[in-house]
């Protein structure tokens, strides 16, 4: 499921204040981002592209829906996982079996599609996995509650 959030953001063309909508999806198993772009005044633009967007970007999502936290809890004999995870984190098998030498480890922390991304990388390989919220997701605004009237 995509999520969506703003950025405000200055036209350039004419200057005027406006906002860069940014949304992150998992695509045909492939973790995605847009942004786009429209003023008034005529000026805009869409870009999208395969992994990661922009660290603004990424933390305008994570203020808008929650910051989620992905844990490996146990790994299948082999170590396929360590490869799957040196592949998804740009980092060696060796980074990775040192920083999973004690399990439960936290592998990833970022967005809802970031985490589900993950989840089902590493579960192809057969580890236990498991995402937690930690950051607040803002609550929705709630209407004033009103006070009886005294008599």
């Amino acid at each position: 499921m995509p999520c969506a959030a703003s950025l405000p953001t200055v036209c350039a063309a004419c200057r005027k204040a406006g906002a860069l909508v940014v949304e992150q999806s998992i695509v045909k198993g492939t973790l995605s981002w847009a942004e786009s772009f429209g003023c008034a005044c005529g000026h805009g633009f869409e870009a999208k592209n395969a992994g990661l967007p922009t660290p603004a970007a990424r933390q305008a999502l994570m203020v808008a829906h929650g910051k989620f936290r992905v844990f490996v809890d146990a790994l299948p004999k082999g170590g396929k996982a360590f490869g799957v995870l040196a592949k998804v984190l740009d980092a060696s098998e060796a980074e990775v079996a040192s920083a999973l030498a004690r399990l439960p480890a936290v592998v990833w922390e970022g967005t809802k599609p970031e985490a589900e991304f993950m989840d089902a990388a590493l579960g192809k390989s057969g580890a236990t996995v498991r995402i937690e919220l930690v950051g607040p997701k803002p609550s929705a605004p709630r209407p004033s509650a009103k006070r009886p009237k005294k008599r």
